[in-house]
This record gives structure tokens, sequence and C-alpha cells, in this order.
């Protein structure tokens, strides 16, 4: 297993695993849209949508429960356990992937028999887009025990490498002229291959394991129990962030659909950076309390440096957009492109505030309490956009109304967590943890750039009083 001086290591693996792929895909956009067209590129992003949104719909929380029992079993030391609970994901995402292929043959009668919904050609791709969801379960597994073995090299290497042979892929597809169908069947064939070396180095490494393919164990119940709550989470971050897309497409059109989800996949990819970044806190908090270790201090220091990298980050990429984005889109799609990129980036700046809590409260399985909370913000950010989209029928007004949301409602996060987990100064903890970001979204949003500086250098020193200098902040962490 990986050893304890991994936590810099694991979260530039993970950075690198987040960025490369996200990177080299929006370079290639502007070549897929000029050769698909805004159209046909909108309902490619859609049909992605599809897949994320079932993978994680169908896994019921199960990767991110894989990941903190494998850990925790490590931290108890019992090889039997782990054994225990890799058999027992075996069989339950093994379950989803037969479900899912029954899904997919189910689909492809239904459109033998003219019974489709969808004109003939989407309905195809839907169809192999199906049979590409059923692949990602045991993708899911492969990478999730690389994780609670805090192996985060291995899963970035593997994942890097399905995703740029598949971007690869693509390109030739497109530029030789084929369709959506042709992408999603080699998207199927290469995911396909790359779980065999996944599989030869996972169970090479485990002495004694045997697979038990159809007996029930009873750790199946664990798995199944905290995976509820963190497929709860998931479902409520779903309906959050992908309604919006969704009500664009709808009401205004896919070519509108096309630059908002643009604006909306490179800040999503920036989230998961961010996340990326400290995601290594769960199995690590997971194994410390398995070996009865205090773990607040990982709390006060990550957070920390999660919220100061990420509103860097995002005053670093506000301050070079028109350079950039310029030369990636040209004029004409960046003008399109560059309002709702700025308001996805003020969502952020906020959004970032629920990554640290998160990771905690499931790692220490307060899951009841995070699950609460999930959906207690993102039932805001629905209502906040849906409201407004309905007084104010623009693109615009659905980031608005989420960017309300998180004003409001992150400070009551802290709340409540302070409460039950901290019992901290209520003022740091509630109002002035916000501050920060509220600066950094006056640097976006105003207009003349002194009164950017400004607020700024307030968002700095803010940072530094209320995150750096917190007591039980440690540095020595990061060296760990």
């Amino acid at each position: 297993m990986a050893n304890n001086s991994t936590n810099v290591s694991n979260s530039s693996w993970n950075l690198a695993n987040i960025l490369f792929y996200p990177a080299a895909f929006l370079a290639a956009t502007p070549f897929f849209i000029n050769r698909l067209g805004e159209n046909v590129f909108g309902e490619w992003m859609l049909i992605n949508s599809y897949v994320y949104i079932a993978v994680h719909l169908v896994g019921f929380g199960l990767p991110i429960s894989i990941t903190a029992h494998v850990a925790e079993a490590i931290g108890h030391g019992k090889r039997n356990k782990l054994h225990a609970y890799i058999n027992a994901a075996s069989r339950l995402l093994g379950r989803m992937t037969a479900l899912t292929i029954l899904f997919g043959i189910l689909l492809f009668v239904a459109w033998r028999l003219d019974l489709a919904f969808f004109n003939d050609y989407i309905w195809k791709v839907l169809i192999m887009a199906t049979f590409l969801i059923s692949v990602k379960f045991p993708e899911l597994l492969y990478q999730n025990i690389f994780k609670g073995q805090e192996y985060y090299n291995k899963a970035a290497i593997f994942n890097m490498l399905n995703r740029f042979i598949t971007l690869g892929a693509q390109v030739v597809l497109v530029m030789k002229g084929y369709s959506l169908l042709a992408i999603f069947t080699s998207n199927l064939v290469i995911s396909f291959l790359m779980l065999i070396p996944q599989a030869f180095l996972i169970y090479r490494k485990l002495p004694g394991y045997r697979p038990y393919l159809f007996r029930s164990l009873p750790e199946k119940k664990e798995l199944y129990q905290y995976g509820f709550w963190t497929w709860l989470q998931t479902i409520i971050a779903l309906v959050a962030f992908q309604l919006d897309r969704f009500l664009v497409a709808y009401f205004l059109g896919t070519a509108t659909v096309t630059y908002y989800v643009l604006a909306s996949t490179i800040v999503n990819h920036l989230h998961m950076a961010f996340e990326a970044v400290v995601s290594w806190l769960l199995p690590k908090v997971s194994r410390l309390k398995a070996a009865t270790m205090d773990t607040r201090s990982y709390f006060i220091t990550i957070r920390a440096f999660s919220v100061g990298f990420s509103l860097l980050v995002i005053i670093g990429l506000y301050a070079i957009n028109q350079p950039l984005f310029t030369l990636w889109l040209g004029p004409d799609k960046y003008s399109k492109m560059i309002v709702f990129f700025k308001l996805f980036l003020v969502f952020e700046a906020f959004l970032i505030l629920s990554i640290v809590p998160k990771f905690y409260l499931n790692a220490i399985k307060s899951l009841t309490f995070i699950t609460l909370l999930e959906l207690m913000y993102k039932s805001a950010i629905v209502v906040g956009m849906v409201i407004l989209f309905y007084f104010i029928r623009t693109a615009e007004s659905l980031i608005y109304g989420q960017i309300i949301a998180l004003i409001i409602f992150m400070p009551v996060e802290y709340f409540f967590v302070n409460k039950r987990i901290l019992k901290d100064n209520v003022m740091r903890e509630v109002i002035l943890t916000s501050l920060p970001s509220l600066f950094i979204m006056g640097a976006i949003l105003f207009s003349g750039w002194h009164w950017s500086i400004v607020s700024f250098i307030l968002a700095v020193a803010l940072f530094w009083i209320v995150f750096y200098k917190d007591k039980y902040f440690d540095r020595k962490i990061f060296t760990e």
C-alpha cells in the first residue's frame, strides 16, 4: 500500500488527472464546433451529460464508499476485510453493468420496433452511449480501489490514458467526417480495453484474494449504507448542476447551449480540479479515524489550502481570460461565451467553500449530516435559478440565481458545521470565511481595473487573517 509521505504526490497526480484532459479537449473544441457545427456539438455535450448523469445515478454512491472502506480496512490492518469489501463491491457493480446492458438492449429493440421517441440518428447514438455506461462501472471499481489504497498515481495514469486515447480517436473520426455514433462506438471499445491492465495490476497486488461471484457477503450492507448517503448527495448535485443546461436547451435552443455548456464545462472541470487537489483527505481521514487519531487539524489546514489555492486560480484565470480565449476560440465565439464564463467564475468562488466539509464529513461517516447540508444549499441553487429564470428569461439569470443562493447558504452551512464539528468562534466560521469569496466576486464584476485590484488585495488580507492564521492550521501536514 502507499506510505504516509504521499499527500503532495496525491494532490499532484489528482490535479494532473483532472486538468490535462479537459485542457486538451477544450483546445480541440473550436475544431469540433467548426467540423460538427454548433447544433451537433451541443447534442454531443447533452449526450455526454446523459452518460455522466447515468453513471453517477446508477452507481448508487459506491465509488466513494469503495474508497472509504478500502482505506478503512487498510487502517485497521485487516486483509480479509479488504478482500470482502472488494468482492462485495464487485458483485454490486457487476449487477449494475448487467442491468445497463439490458437497458441498452431494450432501447435497441424499441428502435427496431419503431417505438423510439427521438429521431433515428439520435436514438442510435443513445443506444451506443448506454453500452458505454455499462463499462464505466468496472472502471469505477478499479479506480476507487486504487484511491482507497492511496495509489492515486495509478488511478490517474490509467484514467488519463483512457481519455487521451479516446480524444485522439475522436479528433481522427471527426476529421474524416464520421458521426457521433462512430465517436461513441470508439469510446466504448477504448474504455473496455483499458479495463484489462487495471484489473491485472489490482488483483496481482492482493495476495490471498479469492473472488466470490455468487456468495453474498455481509460487507455489502456496509457499502450500501455508506453508498446510499453519498448517492443522495450525487443526485442532489446532478439536479443542481445539470438542470440549467437542459433549461437552456429547451427554452433557448442548442446553439445557446453550446456556449453556455462550454463556459459551464470549463468551470466544472476547474471545480473538479479543486476537489482533486484535496480529495486524498477522504481516505487519509478514514484511515486515521480507524487508527483513532485526531483529524481536526486536517480539516482546518486543508480547507485553508483549498480556499486559498482555488481563489488564486479563479482570479488568475479571470485576469488572462481575454487573450487566452480570444486566441483559442476567436473573437466571435469568445464574445458569445465570456459573460457566462465570468458569472460561473463568481459562482465557483463561493462553491469552493463546500469542498473540504463534504470530504471530511463523509470521511468521518457523518453521512446524514453532510447529506442534509448538501440538500439544503443545492436545493437553494435550484430554487434560485428557476425563480430568476421565470422572471428574466435569459441564460445569465440562471447563473445569477445560483450565485445568490450560495451567498446566502454557504454561511448557513458553515454555521451548522461549526456547531456540530468545530465548535469554534461563530463570527470567524460563519461570516468571515465567506468574505474572501465576496471580494473576489467584486474583483471579477467591477468594471474599473483599480476597483478590481482593491477587491483582490482585500480578499488576500482577509484570507490571511481568517484561514492562514487559524490556531489549528498546521503546514507540516503538507510534508507528511
